[in-house]
């Protein structure tokens, strides 16, 4: 039977009463864990390589200039408000 995450507790129930909602946290936590661990090593088994290659050098010059660009014109809108 597939597990139903925790909702709000009702009108005449408290959330901390209730033992089972306990076990339903501790159970959804331990589910994103799993899937956290799962989605990690399958990124990492599909990207990895990827990863450990050099940036290529268009593209560092292609973020060198958008740097100077960016920084010219926050110097412009300085100068705009009299800084």
């Amino acid at each position: 039977m597939p597990k139903k995450p925790p909702g709000p507790a009702g009108p005449d129930t408290a959330a901390s009463d209730d033992p089972a909602a306990g076990r339903i946290r501790e159970a959804v936590t331990d589910d994103d864990a799993f899937i956290d661990l799962w989605l990690k090593q399958e990124l990492q088994g599909t990207f990895g390589a990827v990863v450990t290659e050099p940036v290529p050098l268009d593209l560092l010059r292609l973020i060198e200039e958008d740097r100077g660009e960016r920084e010219r014109i926050r110097n412009i809108r300085e100068r705009g408000r009299g800084g």
